[in-house]
């Protein structure tokens, strides 16, 4: 679960860091350049994060498998571990 928040969550660094490296194709060092924290720069780029967040998780909801049904734990049967599974 850890790991997908951790790639959903990546998605919103991707404006900021496009941003920065536009401020870097520009000549300009990011650490150096005003505009980078500039409200209105840092509010376009969050709300397109946030966007981009809620694209990838509405993709993900439509295109994952469905498992419906009931979760059979795994058990040791005969000495060997039975994975579990949806049934």
């Amino acid at each position: 679960m850890g790991r997908i928040l951790f790639e959903i969550g990546g998605f919103f660094f991707v404006p900021f860091v496009a941003y920065a490296a536009f401020l870097v194709w520009q000549g300009r060092h990011p650490q150096a350049a005003k505009q980078i924290f500039e409200r209105k720069a840092l509010l376009v780029q969050t709300l397109i994060g946030l966007v981009l967040m809620a694209l990838v998780v509405l993709f993900i909801g439509l295109t994952d498998e469905a498992h419906r049904g009931a979760y059979r734990p795994a058990v040791f049967k005969d000495g060997q571990l039975v994975p579990g599974k949806v049934e």
